[in-house]
């Protein structure tokens, strides 16, 4: 999933149990983050005609907002090519 274009198609579709969460504040407490929310469900368009949409730092925010942490793990896709050559294991 790009960090970008994250909807709540995209959401339930590759991370289901985060979407069920943003599921859960939105029902309690969907004024407080009005924007995120209409934009999260694509309600409005972007300039092109796109609905718009939101990033997965915003998912974050809202998440650390309500109280969960959020813990990312980085793992290598060998099916991928890396863009910038092998990285080093730190």
């Amino acid at each position: 999933m790009n960090a970008k274009g994250i909807t709540k198609t995209k959401l339930t579709k590759t991370y289901p149990q985060i979407a069920k969460i943003l599921d859960e504040i939105y029902l309690k407490d969907k004024s407080k983050n009005y924007w995120f929310f209409v934009n999260y469900s694509g309600r409005y368009m972007d300039k092109e005609g796109k609905p718009r949409t939101v990033s997965m730092g915003a998912v974050i925010d809202i998440l650390s907002e309500y109280g969960f942490d959020v813990a990312i793990t980085a793992t290598k896709n060998p099916k991928k090519k890396l863009l910038w050559g092998k990285l080093e294991n730190i």
